[in-house]
């Protein structure tokens, strides 16, 4: 009886600390823009970030600034690939909530799926083995969803902090027993395949306040520095082409159909024919039947039958498509634009997605002159770059995403 009222105190003692926390973390930032730190690059590495704890974003107002951004620029330092991290947080979500929440975020599409519940779950003193389950659990849900394949990784509880002296008692309770959590959760990962990192205490915490960007990069590269290996592994091969059907479904989801002309995706074109200096430049979309401009410079003809698109071509790659000069490529010979009064030779895109990962259209340029190989590989490194800040302005579109 004693041993289970000590137990209940200890409980309820850590139960205090966290509803302080949570008082303490409403007067504080957290990342309120699009959820998804990236660095353009070749074979770019897709990872998911799912949970609590660092994944949150505390003391930062924006994700560049915090793990997904501190993630993805610490990634292609290490891979030389690019990146991109999308991240769905939740402040208190802990073991038997992240399955739910990696469902619905697809860990299928990603090569990495990130998942960071430990600390949450270390205020709540839950029992280490019956925990361990709970995580052994989820990693081979996780495992099964990707068919094997790809990285899982689980993060430590990095150290907690005490708000004030009087949380001090609660604070070391909650810290051993953060200890012991990391404990199994490391040794099931390796039962199971997976990778843990630890998280320790970084050496130049920012003291005024809660957590700062140095400390979102240090833990950053803490994770790349595991990753970097499995992923230099790892066999990419881009996903395939999704049918026509989840294409034009995809499209009706984010209600491209309905929408009129941006002001943003108008300035992304425009910046992709100035920098690249040529004639045309667009940010199509392809339905069922045709491809329409959502954004265009230079041409006033804004529809295509599909059968006459060259982005149906850049679709079908996950790295993007050059043609340095049509008239000695077979697929574009004959075709009217090359032939006729445009006589259009250059092209070069890249493809735009979905948030489920379909490919739905691409960013793309047109020159009237040839271009040679190694300028339409540069043109592609800066139209990726602009396709992934277009392919962000998509995303708001879309009414269920969450």
């Amino acid at each position: 009886m004693d041993a289970e009222r000590v137990t209940l105190g200890r409980r309820l003692l850590t139960r205090a600390q966290l509803l302080r926390v949570v008082g303490v973390r409403t007067g504080l930032a957290r990342p309120a823009d699009f959820p998804q730190g990236f660095v353009a690059g070749r074979r770019s590495a897709r990872v998911l970030l799912v949970g609590s704890g660092p994944v949150v974003g505390w003391g930062v107002a924006s994700y560049d600034l915090a793990l997904p951004g501190a993630l993805a620029r610490a990634l292609a330092a290490s891979t030389g690939r690019g990146s991109v991290v999308d991240v769905v947080a939740h402040p208190s979500a802990g073991v038997r909530r992240l399955r739910s929440l990696v469902a619905a975020a697809g860990p299928e599409r990603y090569d990495v799926v990130v998942l960071s519940a430990t600390l949450a779950d270390s205020l709540r003193l839950p029992n280490p083995e019956r925990w361990g389950r709970r995580v052994r659990s989820l990693l081979r849900e996780v495992q099964a969803a990707r068919g094997g394949e790809g990285t899982v990784v689980w993060l430590g509880a990095q150290p907690i902090r005490a708000f004030a002296p009087d949380d001090e008692g609660p604070t070391r309770i909650a810290q051993e027993h953060a200890g012991l959590l990391n404990d199994v959760a490391e040794r099931v990962c390796r039962e199971e395949g997976a990778l843990f990192v630890a998280l320790p205490a970084p050496p130049h915490a920012e003291s005024t306040r809660h957590r700062g960007p140095a400390d979102y990069l240090f833990w950053a590269r803490r994770i790349a520095d595991v990753l970097a290996p499995a992923l230099r592994e790892q066999n990419v091969e881009p996903p395939s082409p999704r049918s026509t059907q989840e294409r034009v479904e995809a499209i009706e989801r984010l209600r491209l159909g309905e929408r009129g002309r941006d002001a943003r995706l108008d300035g992304l074109v425009g910046t992709a024919q100035r920098t690249l200096g040529t004639e045309i430049a667009m940010f199509t979309v392809l339905g069922a039947e045709k491809e329409w401009a959502l954004a265009a410079v230079g041409t006033a003809t804004r529809e295509f039958p599909l059968e006459q698109s060259a982005c149906q071509y850049t679709i079908a790659s996950a790295d993007g498509m050059v043609v340095p000069d049509a008239e000695l490529d077979e697929r574009f010979a004959t075709s009217s634009v090359v032939t006729g009064p445009a006589h259009l030779r250059y092209y070069a895109g890249y493809p735009v997605e979905a948030p489920d990962g379909t490919r739905i259209g691409a960013l793309c340029v047109f020159g009237r002159a040839p271009r040679d190989v190694e300028t339409g590989e540069l043109d592609l490194d800066v139209l990726r770059e602009l396709a992934l800040l277009a392919q962000r302005e998509l995303w708001r579109w879309e009414p269920d995403r969450v």
